[in-house]
């Protein structure tokens, strides 16, 4: 009968309080998973009156194991290495085919048993386990003060825009539903909105699955609203100049020709969505199933499923996430339905394509839908022996160009703006970017469209600005 009353899937030894306290935490175990082996009467009190079972024994008396380990696993957490061993020593003797599991407070240089001695010992670093954890725990204590600042220059205001890029895509929609979820505002006191439209079909599949309504406005609008805030660009991104901006959440690189009361932008970053799900748990919001799906979905979009360059903050955030998603409306999202006129602009623009110096080019000429662009460069990418994508087309009064790289080549956005920055905005990652040119800016034009000459113009900046920065 002792025997059995004594039995537990895991067993842990250790000595002091400190440690007994953090393994509570650590182990997350059922309290009746759990049997405590301690040798100090104190320590024995203080985990019984928090309803814990516990067996007060010399962690060297063989008979006490003999006792505690007829099945499950022994935890051993002890700093005095010579009563490490000789704790081992007694386990082996009594219970030698016990999993044992050692949780070194020792830096992981400094093993606490020889591995020769103790091949049935798995040792464990307590450092390398929580490291991870603790910067975590730094970047939302960061996150904290931030919040507080954003509170400052928000909670007052009866009405917050929420100005998105020209055609929102999942990084900014998700961000806004964050941002509005944060500060516990409605759709009518912090709609989204954008100069333009939501026009690829997966973004607008995610917006009627998660329920995302995105105003287009104009200029003039802006007055209507206290406050303006930016998710996932800057204001010189768009393609109109803003009177003003309060504040600017972003992960593009920093743009200087603005100014904002609030900006957090961090170009190492993968997607602004990590920024604000920082933000999030600093302030220990309940993250939904809508929103954890839009904010997932937002990292697996910009990052590539993290393909592209990322930081700890983006992995940690994606594996935080994944449990609270649904991978079933994400399945939705991503398989929308392609229209008849995407299929007829890609076959266009694979019949046209040329490749020089590892680069694919291929222009699309007057598109209906924008989108149709960065897909096709994402898709061009793919060809054997290119390292970069760079495709156009024409919409409205512009050539919108989309550019994309391996990832380990040169930076996509260096690379534009040497090319192209003189004749309209340009700007991105490493391993992506874009340049809007307004069509007047252009050369050898015929009655207002690009021509033969005017793509291979292009070409010819975009191939010597790359050839400059291999230099």
């Amino acid at each position: 009968m002792p025997e059995r009353r004594l039995t537990a899937r895991t067993v842990v030894a250790c000595q002091s309080r400190s440690h007994a306290g953090l393994l509570l935490q650590v182990l997350a175990l059922p309290p009746g998973d759990v049997l405590y082996v301690v040798e100090s009467r104190e320590l024995e009190r203080w985990l019984k009156r928090r309803g814990l079972r516990v067996h007060r024994a010399s962690f060297r008396d063989r008979a006490a194991w003999r006792e505690v380990l007829p099945a499950g696993q022994l935890v051993v957490a002890l700093k005095d290495p010579r009563r490490l061993r000789s704790t081992l020593e007694a386990v082996r003797r009594e219970r030698g085919d016990t999993p044992v599991l050692v949780l070194s407070l020792h830096p992981e240089d400094e093993l606490p048993v020889d591995p020769a001695t103790w091949p049935w010992v798995y040792v464990s670093f307590a450092g390398e386990r929580f490291q991870p954890a603790f910067r975590t725990d730094t970047r939302l204590a960061r996150a904290k003060i931030l919040v507080r600042r954003l509170r400052e220059i928000l909670d007052d205001a009866k009405s917050i825009l929420v100005l998105l890029q020209d055609d929102p895509d999942p990084d900014g929609l998700a961000c806004g539903l964050a941002l509005r979820i944060l500060l516990g505002r409605t759709k009518v006191s912090m709609p989204l909105a954008s100069f333009g439209q939501v026009t690829r079909p997966e973004n607008r599949a995610m917006t009627e699955i998660l329920d995302l309504d995105v105003l287009q406005v104009g200029v003039d609008d802006l007055a209507k609203y206290d406050r303006i805030v930016m998710v996932d660009t800057q204001p010189p991104h768009l393609r109109q100049q803003l009177p003003r901006v309060d504040v600017v959440i972003d992960h593009h690189p920093v743009q200087t020709s603005y100014e904002a009361r609030f900006k957090d932008v961090r170009n190492s970053y993968g997607a602004t969505a990590t920024i604000l799900l920082e933000y999030l748990r600093a302030e220990r919001v309940k993250v939904s199933e809508r929103l954890a799906t839009g904010l997932l979905y937002a990292i697996r979009t910009d990052t590539l499923l993290l393909d592209r360059p990322v930081t700890e903050a983006d992995v940690e955030a994606f594996t935080w996430l994944f449990p609270r998603a649904n991978t079933n409306w994400i399945r939705r999202i991503e398989r929308p339905s392609l229209p008849r006129e995407t299929l007829d602009a890609f076959a266009d623009g694979l019949r046209g394509a040329r490749i020089e110096d590892d680069v694919i080019f291929s222009h699309l000429g007057e598109v209906a839908r924008e989108d149709v662009i960065p897909q096709l460069a994402d898709f061009c990418l793919q060809v054997e022996g290119v390292d970069w994508s760079v495709v156009s087309g024409v919409f409205g009064e512009e050539l919108i160009v989309s550019i994309r790289n391996v990832g380990f080549v040169q930076a996509a956005g260096t690379v534009v703006k040497a090319a192209w920055a003189s004749l309209g905005p340009c700007g991105g990652h490493r391993s992506m970017a874009k340049a809007i040119l307004p069509l007047a800016n252009l050369p050898h034009l015929r009655k207002g469209q690009p021509t033969e000459k005017t793509y291979r113009a292009l070409e010819e900046l975009f191939l010597a600005a790359l050839r400059r920065d291999r230099e």
